[in-house]
């Protein structure tokens, strides 16, 4: 077993530049050829999204194993603890932290393999056990089913074998949209066609590009779905959740349509979030809600950090935009310019169930566990993210470039800044595809802020499963702020939700 999250993401690059690039897609795509949709979900589940996956495996709830076996229970606990920490630990900027602790690369790598080993043994141990047998196996689809319990989860497959709408909705068996003209090599020129796009950003052909692919998005794939969840009777402005995979992970599918007068566009029809797997989306609706009538609001603003990286200029919209939240939440608790360093941030994190920062925002293409959040001092990277467990955590609010765009060189992995907020423990994301412009920050944080805390009958304020909605809200805002003239695509449609 690889020992750290870069060396196992690595090896899954290497993978995918060979005959396995999209290996759980193909595998899905013939059990829908043999009429198995729901082995189709399981083979999706089990093979996208594995690294975070591993992680979240030694975070396994044992409440069923602690009244049955407590010493078990604690031995997993502990071993699962100390290959957490194993992993993710090692290789930060390429040098071993074990090494410069002065523990030799040998012994460094004995003890995790004996821990792994370990593991391995006390995991067969509780399968042995009455009860335990599926104990850490691939999860069935009955107990995936649930994703859908709330509103539709469309998994979008794209294979070189065939491309296929999975509809799950609750009660029911999956429904199959075959997607025929979304073969794979047309959905990588899709994505390649984003690519150009951004890459003359702010220009009229960036405009026309980005146009062209929620066309074509429209057009080749989600036109169907809406036909099949209209003929299913789902109402307008319902929520609905997208779960790519393959090529189709880059591209913006809550954003599709036609953009024509009197022409149908999907965020006019539904809402949209993302899920990076059905797991993700099934942990994050059965954490415990927090309690508050007013759940309190850590705002980190960064407009000018420390030191220069060449590419950051200053943030000029940061303080309004943290003025109109303020606005809105009374009584949130703000670190910003020299209070905003790194050991702040993190320290103060788990004090708070809501947070947003507002600061520049970095993908790593080439070590995701190096995108970062640029702090005061010094970055809040991927890797540390993913570290913490934040179980008081419900929402965040990530005002930065980038903090969704994932990795084009896995994009089934899904890694990028907001699903490492989620793996954290929040449960509920707002996050960006790619830069987004300063200047609409106030505008954008003054639409979302008030209507997630209008008043409401019951007195509460602040509901997270209310964000999705809060973000069509303020991007039809953005739409429509400059009159008969909307603003660019890309100062819209890069805004995503992600999660419950």
């Amino acid at each position: 077993m690889s020992r750290s999250l870069d060396s196992r993401h690595s090896r899954i690059v290497n993978d995918m530049l060979g005959d396995a690039k999209s290996l759980a897609s193909d595998a899905a795509a013939v059990a829908l050829d043999q009429e198995q949709p729901q082995r189709a979900v399981e083979l999706l589940e089990q093979g996208r999204g594995i690294l975070l996956a591993q992680l979240a495996q030694y975070r396994t709830a044992l409440d069923d194993l602690q009244d049955v076996s407590p010493g078990m229970a604690a031995e997993f606990t502990e071993l699962s603890a100390q290959l957490e920490q194993s992993v993710t630990r090692n290789n930060v900027d390429g040098i071993d932290v074990e090494l410069e602790l002065g523990v030799s690369r040998p012994d460094a790598v004995g003890r995790h393999q004996n821990l792994s080993m370990r593991w391995k043994e006390i995991v067969n141990r509780i399968r042995g056990l009455s009860g335990f047998t599926t104990f850490l196996q691939p999860t069935p689809f009955h107990l995936l089913a649930p994703a859908a319990d709330e509103g539709p989860v469309i998994i979008i497959n794209v294979s070189t074998i065939r491309s296929d709408a999975i509809i799950l909705q609750k009660g029911v068996e999956p429904d199959i949209v075959k997607l025929p003209d979304a073969t794979y090599k047309e959905v990588k020129r899709m994505s390649s066609l984003m690519e150009q796009a951004l890459g003359v950003s702010g220009s009229d052909e960036c405009e026309e590009g980005i146009k062209m692919v929620l066309r074509l998005l429209w057009e080749f794939i989600v036109q169907f779905i809406v036909q099949r969840l209209e003929e299913r009777g789902l109402p307008r402005s319902s929520r609905i959740w997208w779960c790519p995979t393959s090529a189709s992970c880059l591209l913006p599918l809550h954003a599709a349509g036609i953009y024509q007068p009197d022409q149908p566009n999907l965020p006019d029809i539904y809402i949209s979030s993302y899920t990076r797997t059905l797991s993700t989306l099934i942990r994050a609706r059965n954490l415990e809600p927090h309690s508050a009538v007013r759940p309190s609001i850590l705002a980190i603003g960064v407009p000018e950090p420390d030191g220069d990286d060449g590419t950051d200029v200053p943030l000029q919209f940061v303080d309004a935009e943290l003025d109109r939240l303020m606005k809105h939440v009374p009584g949130t608790e703000l670190l910003e310019g020299l209070g905003a360093s790194h050991d702040a941030v993190v320290a103060r994190l788990p004090t708070r169930p809501w947070i947003h920062i507002a600061c520049h925002g970095h993908q790593d293409s080439t070590q995701p566990f190096q995108s970062r959040f640029r702090l005061q001092d010094k970055p809040l990277t991927l890797r540390e993210v993913v570290r913490m467990n934040l179980p008081n955590a419900e929402f965040a609010f990530l005002s930065a470039c980038n903090t969704a765009t994932g990795d084009r060189n896995t994009p089934d992995e899904g890694l990028h800044l907001a699903t490492g907020m989620q793996f954290s423990g929040f449960r509920g994301v707002v996050g960006t595809l790619w830069a987004m412009d300063d200047v609409d920050g106030p505008d954008v944080v003054d639409s979302f802020y008030k209507f997630l805390f209008r008043k409401k009958k019951d007195g509460k304020t602040g509901d997270y499963k209310e964000a999705a909605k809060g973000v069509s809200r303020f991007t039809k805002m953005l739409r429509s702020r400059e009159g008969a003239r909307e603003v660019p695509f890309e100062r819209w449609v890069n805004f995503i939700h992600v999660g419950a």
